[in-house]
């Protein structure tokens, strides 16, 4: 495999290939100035080549990570140039042969959980995935835990997807009976999204002016949260655009995993130069907590680990040293082992997934 050498690379300090950089005094999820050099030489995965390397720092009040330096708001949109998002494709299944067998009895559970209509669907997915743990928690995840909420009309029940991407779940939900709209900054992911026939806005959840007036019964952030520079205020945001008793839903890499300690430099969820900010559930509950939500839960992720780990062990690759070797040969068991933690444990998977709840809403939802 081809490496830049240590000596081409550069520490990025006080500009970037992109334009300017800004330094980070506070931690953006609770503004501690205590922290601990987490990573550094740390490179971004869409380019492994790139001569460019960013620092990652864990805070020492709240266990988030973040970048210092990272890109500012005038030279981010470089670092998404050739992002995934861009990809028109909806990740849907082809339905011939066994993928069609396949999506059959994804659909039959999907249905059984989530009260939905889905076809092609086999009466056989739901007891089947239900007693295979891993899979039940993977699809509940893949459906956003839309079964937790409860629209009070029926037959208008709204999402919105903030940072949609591509629109792969605008697609979902609207074959599970909701009307998605997604939000995204990204002129050509909205474009992707657009050219499905889906609905789709550019602009942040901030914007007034974005065309996503009124209340939603609930809103999803994908790996869209550790993406802003300010968690906090896109938090309270989200809350006065749902509607009384609307559900909030998150998820974003986990900064405490196994991933994140074995992986260190090359774990796949750093994502410089575009993660911001990597929030601790701690962090996250604290945050959800102090700008009014209720019911506030972190729920298990079940199988999801494997592409994570592989993809850390091939930015292991492209590094130097016996301790990457290591790193790469070990990925596919660390991918295991995280799936197994994450079946049992809310905090130990490759990814935090939480879900808290507009004021009105019951604490006790299951």
């Amino acid at each position: 495999m081809k490496h830049v050498g240590t000596a081409e690379r550069r520490v990025v300090t006080d500009h970037w290939k992109g334009g300017g950089v800004d330094v980070i005094l506070q931690c953006p999820s609770c503004g501690s100035t205590g922290r601990s050099l987490h990573a550094s030489h740390v490179i971004d995965h869409l380019d492994p080549q790139d001569v460019e390397m960013w620092t990652v720092f864990r805070c020492s009040t709240c266990r988030s990570l973040y970048p210092d330096p990272r890109p500012d708001a005038e030279s981010i949109g470089v670092a998404y140039a050739r992002y995934y998002t861009h990809d028109g494709s909806s990740g849907k299944l082809r339905t011939s042969g066994w993928r069609r067998h396949a999506m059959a009895l994804v659909n039959g559970y999907m249905n059984g959980r989530f009260g939905t209509n889905m076809s092609p669907s086999s009466r056989w997915g739901y007891p089947l995935f239900s007693i295979v743990e891993p899979l039940r928690l993977k699809l509940d995840y893949h459906g956003r835990h839309l079964f937790l909420a409860r629209p009070d009309n029926a037959s208008d029940k709204r999402v919105l997807d903030v940072g949609s991407g591509n629109g792969e779940f605008l697609q979902r939900a609207k074959e599970m009976g909701w009307r998605a709209i997604g939000l995204d900054p990204d002129r050509d992911a909205v474009a992707a999204c657009r050219a499905q026939g889906l609905v789709a806005f550019e602009g942040f959840v901030s914007d007034e002016a974005a065309g996503i007036e009124g209340g939603f019964d609930v809103i999803t952030l994908r790996h869209s949260i550790e993406h802003v520079a300010d968690p906090r205020s896109d938090l309270a945001c989200c809350l006065r655009r749902l509607r009384p008793g609307g559900m909030l839903w998150l998820a974003w890499p986990n900064p405490d995993g196994l991933g994140a300690t074995f992986f260190r430099s090359a774990w796949r969820g750093l994502e410089v130069p575009r993660h911001f900010c990597i929030p601790s559930h701690e962090a996250m509950t604290k945050m959800l907590a102090e700008k009014g939500y209720t019911g506030i839960r972190v729920l298990r992720r079940g199988h999801h680990a494997a592409s994570i780990a592989r993809a850390s062990g091939i930015l292991a690759g492209h590094r130097h040293g016996p301790v990457n070797r290591i790193r790469q040969w070990a990925a596919a068991a660390i991918g295991v082992w995280a799936d197994m933690a994450a079946t049992v444990s809310a905090t130990a998977g490759e990814e935090l997934v939480v879900v808290a709840f507009a004021p009105g809403a019951e604490s006790d939802r299951a």
